[in-house]
């Protein structure tokens, strides 16, 4: 019986927002724990005492998908966008 290919991963581009530092912490916790493979990983300070976290991460699309909703479930999770090398085409 052949073996499953590899699912094929893909670079994305995450980019989120958060409330306050705190909520910072718990993002980069998360996503950390998770041992996710990120090439980049970006913090900084947005006024109002908010946060913006960007990172590179390279997962498969599920990965992804998983990624963005488990940030959308942090209750301090304002925004989360996420920059494929698929959307950048069709956006082209």
């Amino acid at each position: 019986m052949p073996a499953h290919p590899a699912p094929a991963t893909t670079p994305a581009k995450v980019r989120v927002v958060v409330t306050d530092a705190p909520g910072l912490h718990r993002v980069v916790t998360m996503l950390m724990g998770r041992q996710h493979a990120f090439t980049r990983l970006e913090a900084e300070e947005a006024g109002g005492g908010r946060w913006t976290v960007n990172l590179d991460l390279v997962a498969t699309e599920h990965e992804i998908d998983l990624v963005t909703s488990r940030l959308h479930r942090l209750p301090s999770v304002l925004t989360v966008g996420v920059t494929t090398p698929a959307a950048l085409a069709v956006s082209a």
